[in-house]
């Protein structure tokens, strides 16, 4: 039974890495498409396509693995509170991801995905720069990088409890 609480723990680690290490350069790929906004949707849609077909997976994947240890270890969650805290912790960051930060990118790839009106653009005049994002646009991109920075935070609070083991 070691050897398999070895392989779990083995494809549990290796599923954070996958599932987790994209996700370090979404933050320096924003500020890169907000100073070059050209490139922002693009920006969007790929961090979008990473999270939806790598993170969201292998988060689950990692899950199950983390399932696949506590069987195998034979902790109990209600006894073991690092493990059951790092539960907790993991289904709450889960929720967030997938029912508040992937809705908010979402809406800013659709906000992005098609040129300003003509209007805009011509009330601009020829040569001029248009106005910027809408406001409602800079809202979401506050909203995506606070939600991004507490996913950010409950991962290494989780990576924390998994180390040091606290109680």
């Amino acid at each position: 039974m070691d050897w398999l609480a070895t392989l779990f723990l083995y494809l549990h680690i290796g599923g954070a890495i996958v599932a987790f290490g994209p996700t370090i350069a979404f933050p320096f790929l924003a500020a890169r498409a907000a100073k070059e906004p050209q490139h922002g949707n693009f920006v969007l849609r790929a961090t979008e396509g990473i999270t939806e077909k790598v993170v969201e997976p292998m988060s689950a994947f990692m899950f199950l693995m983390g399932v696949g240890l506590i069987v195998t270890r034979g902790y109990n969650p209600l006894e073991t509170l690092w493990v059951g805290l790092a539960i907790v912790l993991f289904l709450i960051t889960f929720a967030f991801a997938n029912l508040v930060q992937l809705p908010t990118v979402r809406k800013m790839v659709a906000m992005t995905s098609q040129p300003p009106p003509a209007a805009e653009a011509a009330a601009a005049g020829p040569g001029a720069n248009p106005g910027g994002p809408p406001p409602e646009f800079l809202a979401l991109g506050t909203k995506a990088a606070r939600g991004g920075q507490f996913m950010t935070l409950m991962l290494f609070v989780i990576l924390a409890l998994m180390v040091v083991k606290p109680f």
